[in-house]
């Protein structure tokens, strides 16, 4: 299995990129904050040769997860609410990023999520076109209904969980297949163990860890 570098090759907008998003990129970050009660970073990359602006979003809690969890299922963190009896959850951040797409012409691709909490961070990454946006809730959603078991019966936090890892044939799947590869099959754990950190596997189907080797993708 493998799960993503946490290098790349993205920046920080340190200065407002007037040549990448002029339109909307206030409000978007804005919306943000109010709803996870947080500060939010942009990063970002542009192709050219793709017209396409790739986003990467750092939101940051100054609080712990189980705090984010609590005020989630109370119905007011993030800004989401349910649709119907599945438990379907739309979003203000999947609206607000909509219309921030569409003031650019559509040229956005939101491609991973970070929410940086006080004891860990959750990276979620891009599976195929909107997969964050329509699915940020739900995910959300698995990892309060998930909590007891990947934090070892409460006993310890991973500080940093990896939504999702694939098996090492999965990497390479078409984009138009990807969407068949839910995240809610495997999750990647790290775990402080002494001076070292120790990664698991977590199987969300068995609510157990998996004895798997991983490799970090370049």
């Amino acid at each position: 299995m493998s799960v993503p570098n946490k290098t790349n090759p993205y920046f920080f907008n340190g200065v407002r990129p007037y040549n990448v998003i002029a339109e909307g990129l206030d409000e978007f970050v804005h919306a943000v904050e109010r709803d996870f009660f947080s500060e939010t970073k942009l990063l970002f990359k542009y192709s050219g040769k793709n017209k396409k602006t790739e986003l990467i979003l750092d939101i940051c809690c100054n609080f712990g997860l189980t705090v984010g969890l609590h005020h989630f299922n109370s119905g007011n963190w993030g800004g989401f609410t349910s649709v119907d009896d599945d438990q379907a959850l739309v979003s203000s951040f999947s609206k607000a990023f909509t219309v921030l797409n569409q003031l650019n012409e559509n040229s956005l691709e939101l491609v991973e999520v970070s929410l940086n909490f006080t004891d860990t961070s959750i990276i979620i990454t891009k599976l195929y076109n909107q997969s964050i946006p329509e699915l940020l809730g739900q995910i959300i959603s698995k990892i309060s209904e998930h909590f007891v078991y990947f934090t070892k019966g409460l006993t310890e936090m991973p500080y940093e969980i990896f939504v999702p890892v694939f098996e090492d044939t999965l990497p390479h799947v078409p984009e138009m297949e990807k969407e068949q590869h839910s995240y809610f099959n495997f999750w990647g754990l790290y775990f402080e163990e002494g001076t070292q950190h120790q990664v698991m596997v977590y199987s969300l189907k068995n609510r157990r860890f998996c004895k798997e080797d991983l490799f970090l993708l370049e």
